[in-house]
């Protein structure tokens, strides 16, 4: 373990030893002016990934480098664990070697104990007492024997006593529980019995209710109809009401009516009003019906004369713009004329000097 945790700091250092290596050059590459690139130098970049390229590389080689001498490390290390341990192995299998041999010698296998005295064979020497020596050993170890065997009988017999005191509780409480769930059981039916009671008793009262209520909303309904056919029947035969309405008639002029004796109109003339007043109802949505085809009549001529109106007015315009192309294509030719015509007054109020004018040159005009 020595050699392995040496050999790990010395892989640490060189690593380290690399990397300040590394940064000593990088800063001597930023101090020296006349190395640095400003901007973009594309050779030095590719010299800076072949350095980085080839220093990947090495770093690889040298950590297979060292993965191979860790693995040759621990391979040494094994060899040599192995050979302690067969060392210790070899003293340890020698150690019970010479222990088996020094048993089988005489000298180291005495006899602890022998048969019964031969009193023939014993003399004096038999009588005396060596220091050391317990002659109550077989008495003593055979009444100790009978004590573990009383206590071993004894604790047996207490345990056992327990495991029968323990398993009669158990028995008891499981006796005490299950009657309490019998009881509860005798009470939970007792009370489900009774709900059950309760339950058909409101059932029935209310099954009695509801036939009361029917009851008395059908005696409601055929009191209701009897009020109802007697209320009819008054109305039918009161004097009051069904008074004759001949009685309002004037007798002189049949067209009229006297007011104190006014009771209504007749059938005939409820009939009539009611004729009158459809026919009246009819004209007004035949007047409607005839407005609204006016209506419609003067909506449809209204919007032919607009339509008609639009395409008068983009006839005009149409015209007007022609009228001012033609315009403006006579005064272009107007104007042409003009020019041209300025141009000939131009030329004809200068007069032009001809081949005579240079002729005349060197020669008298005389």
């Amino acid at each position: 373990m020595v050699l392995l945790q040496a050999a790990l700091e010395e892989q640490e250092r060189k690593r380290l030893d690399i990397l300040r290596q590394r940064d000593q050059e990088r800063a001597k590459r930023f101090v020296h002016a006349k190395n640095r690139s400003i901007g973009i130098d594309k050779s030095y970049l590719d010299k800076q990934v072949e350095e980085k390229r080839l220093r990947e590389l090495a770093e690889k080689e040298e950590k297979l480098t060292e993965a191979e001498n860790l693995k040759e490390l621990v391979r040494v290390l094994d060899t040599h664990e192995t050979a302690i341990q067969q060392a210790k192995r070899k003293s340890l299998e020698d150690v019970k070697r010479s222990l088996e041999e020094q048993i089988v010698q005489p000298k180291n296998n005495a006899i602890r104990m022998d048969g019964p005295l031969n009193l023939n064979a014993c003399g004096p020497s038999s009588l005396q007492f060596m220091s050391g020596e317990d002659h109550n050993y077989e008495k003593r170890k055979k009444e100790q024997q009978e004590q573990v065997q009383y206590w071993c009988a004894q604790h047996t017999l207490e345990k056992k006593r327990a495991l029968e005191e323990e398993r009669r509780r158990e028995r008891e409480y499981a006796e005490y529980v299950f009657e309490q769930d019998r009881i509860r059981a005798e009470l939970e039916e007792a009370s489900l019995r009774k709900k059950q009671e309760d339950a058909r008793l409101g059932q029935l009262e209310n099954m009695e209710y509801a036939r009361l209520a029917k009851e008395r909303k059908r005696q409601e309904i055929e009191a209701e109809k009897i009020a109802q056919a007697q209320q009819t029947h008054y109305l039918q035969t009161c004097p009051l009401l069904t008074e004759d309405t001949e009685l309002s008639t004037n007798a002189n002029a049949p067209h009229r009516f006297r007011p104190d004796h006014f009771k209504g109109f007749s059938k005939q003339k409820v009939t009539q009003i009611y004729q009158e007043n459809d026919r009246v109802v009819e004209e007004k949505q035949e007047i409607k019906k005839a407005e609204a085809n006016a209506e419609a009549v003067w909506s449809m001529y209204h919007s032919e004369m607009i339509h008609e109106t639009e395409q008068t007015e983009k006839y005009i315009q149409r015209q007007r713009e022609e009228e001012r192309r033609t315009q403006c294509e006579i005064l272009q030719k107007q104007k042409e004329e003009l020019k041209n015509r300025r141009r000939e007054m131009e030329m004809a109020s200068l007069p032009a000097i001809g081949t005579d004018f240079f002729q005349r040159f060197g020669q008298s005009c005389r």
